[in-house]
């Protein structure tokens, strides 16, 4: 299985998390540099760093590919098409700074399974089916619809059953994993933000 660890700009600190595959985008390519994080691939516009950060980036990796300034996706979601092949995605330092930038990174996670979005607060990332939620550290639970659903929650201070929700429903916040697990089934789609206050 190839786990793909995308590092992007606003990266402080990272996950203890065994990837296969590091990409350090943009900015976050000199994170990796400074932090002696071996990439194998650093991607971006680099419009962020200078000319000399950008040499250092390019001694540390086994390749670069520097993107034209004028395009129609983002640094990350050009990291990603190179990551198509991965089945699992933890994608670092895609919180903070732009807004814009920000729902752009919840949107590609609310549409893919496979990823998850982390910071030092927040593990962010999208569930259909059944699925076992590991408490983790992380003191909320809250889940926003990704497509019309229904949820069963169990092992929450708040449960569901077979609950209808689509993307107007803004109630499913601040709930709690009352043990180590919780058990969730879901028809549909739902975002999962499990965060701590800063």
């Amino acid at each position: 299985m190839l786990r793909a660890l995308l590092i992007a700009s606003m990266t402080r600190s990272l996950p203890d998390w065994p990837a296969d595959f590091i990409v350090g985008i943009d900015r976050g390519a000199l994170f990796c540099v400074q932090n002696r994080i071996s990439m194998d691939i650093a991607i971006g516009d680099f419009d962020s760093v200078s000319e000399t950060e950008l040499e250092s980036i390019r001694s540390n990796c086994k390749e670069i590919i520097r993107l034209d300034p004028v395009k129609d996706v983002t640094d990350t979601q050009a990291a990603l098409e190179l990551v198509a092949s991965a089945e699992e995605i933890w994608l670092c330092g895609g919180l903070g700074g732009r807004i814009d930038h920000q729902l752009i990174n919840i949107g590609l996670v609310r549409s893919d399974l496979r990823m998850k979005l982390w910071d030092e607060q927040h593990l962010i990332y999208a569930v259909s089916g059944e699925k076992n939620i590991k408490k983790a550290g992380y003191r909320y639970l809250s889940l926003f619809a990704a497509q019309p659903s229904v949820v069963s929650l169990t092992g929450v201070k708040y449960p569901l059953t077979d609950r209808k929700i689509d993307l107007s429903d803004l109630y499913l916040v601040s709930n709690e994993i009352l043990e180590e697990e919780a058990y969730f089934t879901v028809e549909g789609r739902v975002l999962v933000i499990q965060s701590n206050d800063a």
